[in-house]
């Protein structure tokens, strides 16, 4: 009877996260990071792509989040961000999303100091406040191919930002705490290269605030999608089971006495 009541107490989380239910790590997220990890220097890819990155710079720090920890930056003057090497799982080509809280004391130097694969994509907070979306693709290079939002992000709050692209019809848009705030025809599919991902950072400019959950795909998510993750949080939509411990836990309990 015991072993009955697990199965089906199994049955009903799988049918709940991976059939009717929609979890943050999902077959397109290529990076997944809430920040909850609270000491170290590592900062834990919760997708199951392997994508950890390391602290770099003078002051980078934990510190209080949106949802719980986040990370606190200490802009240009300390050079904190993180940095993710490079891995195949990175290289987008057809559409992407980066989703990402941010908290900032000042607006950038420059421009992207959120995500970061420098001339792939990037999309973050710039120097006249608003959001920047940058990429390469094989019909635009990285200075032409870019779109920004039409409201500045305001400081000393957390506010949410996204972005993203689809190869399919060439558009791209930013969205200001889960609201549609600017688009644009860019064209073409985005470039890969085999520069490292920096969160906090651009090119030049460094992070001057705080960030909190991160998420990057390899599609164009819908704005209900954004606007879905950036209310629940990223731990209310963790799936309970990865589906590779989902195949191991099946597996225990068909065969448990």
């Amino acid at each position: 009877m015991r072993r009955q009541i697990l199965i089906l107490s199994l049955l009903i989380v799988y049918l709940a996260f991976f059939c009717f239910g929609v979890i943050a790590q999902d077959e397109h997220t290529i990076a997944l990071y809430d920040f909850e990890t609270g000491n170290g220097k590592i900062v834990k890819d919760l997708s199951d792509k392997g994508n950890d990155g390391k602290f770099e710079g003078k002051k980078l720090h934990w510190g209080r989040g949106k949802f719980g920890g986040g990370l606190v930056f200490g802009g240009n003057a300390t050079r904190d961000h993180v940095i993710v090497p490079d891995s195949e799982s990175l290289w987008v080509k057809d559409g992407l999303t980066v989703e990402v809280w941010v908290f900032l004391n000042f607006w950038s130097t420059a421009g992207g100091t959120g995500v970061t694969k420098e001339s792939s994509y990037k999309a973050g907070p710039q120097s006249a406040g608003r959001i920047v979306f940058r990429m390469t693709t094989n019909e635009k290079d990285w200075g032409n191919a870019a779109v920004t939002s039409s409201t500045d992000i305001p400081l000393k709050s957390w506010h949410h930002l996204a972005a993203t692209y689809d190869a399919k019809t060439g558009q791209a848009k930013v969205y200001l705490d889960g609201r549609p705030d600017g688009k644009g025809k860019i064209g073409g599919t985005i470039k890969a290269n085999n520069d490292v991902l920096w969160l906090g950072r651009g090119q030049g400019p460094f992070l001057d605030g705080r960030m909190d959950e991160v998420r990057i795909s390899n599609i164009a998510r819908t704005e209900e999608e954004i606007k879905t993750l950036m209310e629940k949080g990223i731990e209310s939509m963790l799936a309970i089971s990865p589906k590779s411990k989902l195949a191991i836990s099946w597996g225990y309990l068909k065969t448990k006495p």
